[in-house]
């Protein structure tokens, strides 16, 4: 069982390590937890707290150090678990959810989530929908030199898809409604556009 002290240690440690960004700072981490813990109690789901909590907290701890980011988070979370003196089936768990977050690491790589990460995957791509998707969206672009028409491609070819990986049913009704407010918001960009 890991310790719980050096647990919350190490939640501590991530928070001060993330930056301030909406996009996939401190503030997205917390908002990906809220999800998270809805999500569980809706779907009355039996998970460790303490382990989605860390799950969530390091889910995009490696996101500085480049791509795939689920891959060097799960290193920086394998390392961390054992200083927490998780047990190997717990770090496991959560190294996995980690992995299996990623819309494409886990595409890429076939991960097969269980329990725990399909929480933490559902979570973060709701995070993803709705207005603060959009936003993310075009912050995450202006900071990383990708064009509005390479942005309105995204959500094509990915935001609007993410409701078919979601593996919960409340999180399927959410994704449902918040889809819906992003179609919206792109319409209204793409109607402003074109001068409309």
């Amino acid at each position: 069982m890991c310790n719980t002290i050096k647990s919350e240690i190490i939640v501590l440690i991530a928070k001060a390590l993330y930056d301030k960004s909406i996009e996939h700072g401190i503030h997205h981490v917390e908002r990906v937890y809220k999800w998270a813990l809805r999500i569980r109690e809706n779907e009355k789901l039996d998970v460790n707290p303490l382990l989605l909590k860390l799950a969530v907290y390091l889910h995009d701890i490696g996101r500085e150090i480049g791509d795939p980011h689920a891959y060097y988070s799960a290193l920086i979370t394998e390392e961390l678990l054992r200083e927490a003196e998780c047990s190997e089936i717990e770090v496991k768990q959560v190294v996995e959810a980690v992995k299996a977050h990623s819309f494409s690491y886990s595409k890429n790589n076939n991960v097969n989530p269980d329990v725990l990460g399909r929480i933490l995957s559902d979570a973060d791509k709701l995070d993803a929908l709705g207005l603060i998707g959009f936003l993310r969206v075009f912050l995450y672009s202006e900071k990383h030199g990708r064009s509005l028409e390479d942005s309105l491609n995204h959500f094509y070819e990915k935001i609007l898809n993410l409701r078919k990986l979601i593996h919960y049913n409340y999180s399927r009704k959410i994704a449902e409604k918040y889809t819906e407010r992003t179609r919206f918001l792109i319409e209204l960009l793409e109607r402003e556009l074109n001068g409309e």
